[in-house]
């Protein structure tokens, strides 16, 4: 009887082609999920500075207007009415050298910069006015919060493109307020699509 079966060739032909499928799709498919996994982190980081914002002004009548250093602000707001564990006190890149660091229990890092200030004023002209017109910056074309979603995991590399997600991030903290800051940021943020001109980490304005 004879007996009908593929050939050894044709079988290492087979998998020569799955092989070349797999190399071609497998690294689309591992971008397409940590650039979701980072866009998820960073709604969840935003969401949870701006909660203790509005939860420590609610309980304390204290807005980020009333800290005049960041590191008061984290201390004073962030280490207490968000989860935090002791971590590392050093930022994972360079991008927010001489900040205030603190590490949420999911593993998350942030940096308040050292250009943050609050002016305490009311004035429509001071840094970080209950108005929530002003950042507490002394620069408005700068962040005063950098964000690691997932911490100490590599790559430790900031968002420059909306087109690649990374895992830093950049935002403005207001006095009542954070928002994401800068195009790439905004865009993975609000899934506007890809950032275009906004290759630059600083570019596109405080989203206020």
């Amino acid at each position: 009887m004879k007996k009908l079966g593929f050939t050894l060739a044709e079988v290492l032909i087979t998998l020569v082609i799955i092989g070349v499928i797999a190399a071609m799709t497998v690294p689309t498919l591992m971008n397409n999920t940590n650039a979701q996994e980072f866009r998820s982190a960073l709604k969840k980081a935003i969401s949870g500075t701006n909660q203790a914002l509005t939860l420590h002004y609610a309980l304390e009548g204290l807005s980020a207007q009333d800290y005049t250093t960041g590191a008061d602000l984290v201390d004073g707001v962030f280490k207490t009415r968000m989860s935090t564990i002791d971590g590392e006190e050093t930022f994972t890149s360079n991008d927010c050298s001489g900040g205030a660091v603190f590490t949420t229990a999911d593993g998350m890092m942030f940096c308040v910069s050292s250009n943050y200030t609050s002016a305490n004023s009311d004035e429509d002209t001071s840094a970080c006015d209950s108005y929530n017109i002003n950042p507490c910056s002394s620069s408005n074309a700068t962040p005063n919060l950098w964000i690691d979603v997932n911490g100490l995991k590599k790559p430790n590399v900031a968002t420059t493109s909306s087109k690649r997600p990374k895992d830093i991030y950049q935002a403005m903290i207001y006095s009542q307020k954070v928002v994401p800051f800068g195009a790439p940021t905004q865009e993975v943020m609000f899934e506007r699509g890809t950032a275009g001109s906004g290759e630059n980490a600083s570019s596109g304005g405080s989203g206020a």
